[in-house]
């Protein structure tokens, strides 16, 4: 049987990857030694790297080896093999230990774990829903970062489907209502923040306030273009980096949003600077949201796309929120 990877390649991230090592010291490997021990089994699991980690997100470098780092794959049964999980949990750590990888995973006190589960029972952890959401209110429940973790990373091998099926479902993204929703919320909030709070702040010299309306902006500029991609945005901490990789304004608003960071102090000029990279972010959001045929507005002001968005959607209960509530 032949191994086939059901992910895209890590390739475009340089340098040694978890991802790439995990993945073929699984292929040359633990794939045969599965084989000969569970002959019938394998062709019921899946095993891969998917998660919580930076690793999974292939953003992994030098930095990141000093703690959980290395070799490692989870290996997700049926529910019907329940009762297989400690063998087979048991197989995989006398694996490591007698054909131990170059670089393996060791897992520290609050790193995340990797094992052996159901697949129903990684998606109930992870997102709340074994076979993911397919009500508009479940998907509303689920927290953003959390969907981005149970569709990154790499699906190493997929017996017969069963969890690919799932990744493939969330894949799909947000009910268009809800994308709408989220995309009419964030632009109330760019027109509160960046084209109204930042100047108006500025006049009162309150310099905590700025700080704050200058993050909220940057959040809700990079949460719409995630939302202009059908794309989940990660973690905070790996936001600014996926969104560079976008393929719709992605490397734009990243370059825009890196230049407005680097303006330093609250000079008239340095305000005036800001502004203009405000502007200038909102004009690129605006043009795209029209090519989309999301908005036709041509105000300035993104109170009015928030308005247009709000009224193009057809659940009475997301149309029945604020605009601002998502």
């Amino acid at each position: 049987m032949t191994v086939k990877m059901t992910c895209k390649s890590t390739t475009r991230h340089a340098g040694m990857k978890a991802l790439d090592i995990s993945g073929n010291y699984f292929r040359e490997t633990a794939f045969p030694a599965l084989q000969n021990k569970f002959p019938e089994l394998v062709a019921r699991m899946a095993v891969g790297l998917v998660g919580n980690g930076s690793e999974c997100f292939g953003y992994d470098d030098e930095l990141s080896r000093d703690h959980d780092w290395g070799v490692d794959f989870f290996i997700w049964l049926s529910k019907s093999d329940r009762e297989m999980i400690p063998q087979v949990a048991a197989f995989k750590k006398r694996l490591f230990e007698e054909t131990p990888p170059e670089f393996k995973r060791e897992r520290s006190e609050y790193g995340a774990w990797i094992g052996v589960m159901t697949g129903d029972d990684f998606y109930k952890q992870m997102i709340g829903f074994p076979e993911g959401p397919d009500e508009i209110m479940q998907w509303r429940m689920v927290p953003e970062e959390n969907l981005s973790m149970a569709v990154n990373g790499c699906v190493f091998y997929d017996g017969d489907g069963r969890f690919t099926k799932t990744r493939e479902k969330l894949l799909q993204y947000y009910p268009e209502d809800l994308r709408r929703k989220k995309m009419a919320a964030r632009c109330m909030a760019l027109a509160q923040t960046g084209q109204y709070n930042y100047i108006r702040m500025s006049q009162r010299q309150d310099w905590v306030t700025v700080q704050a309306v200058l993050t909220r902006f940057c959040d809700n500029a990079t949460g719409i273009v995630f939302l202009l991609n059908k794309t989940f945005r990660p973690f905070y901490k790996w936001a600014y980096r996926r969104l560079k990789e976008l393929p719709i304004l992605g490397d734009r608003i990243g370059t825009l949003l890196y230049e407005l960071s680097l303006i330093q102090g609250f000079s008239d000029d340095s305000i005036r600077k800001r502004h203009g990279f405000i502007n200038h972010i909102c004009s690129e959001l605006a043009s795209e949201l029209r090519r989309q045929g999301l908005t036709r507005t041509e105000d300035w002001f993104f109170t009015s796309h928030a308005e247009e968005l709000q009224k193009s959607i057809r659940d009475s209960f997301l149309s029945s929120l604020p605009t601002q509530n998502e």
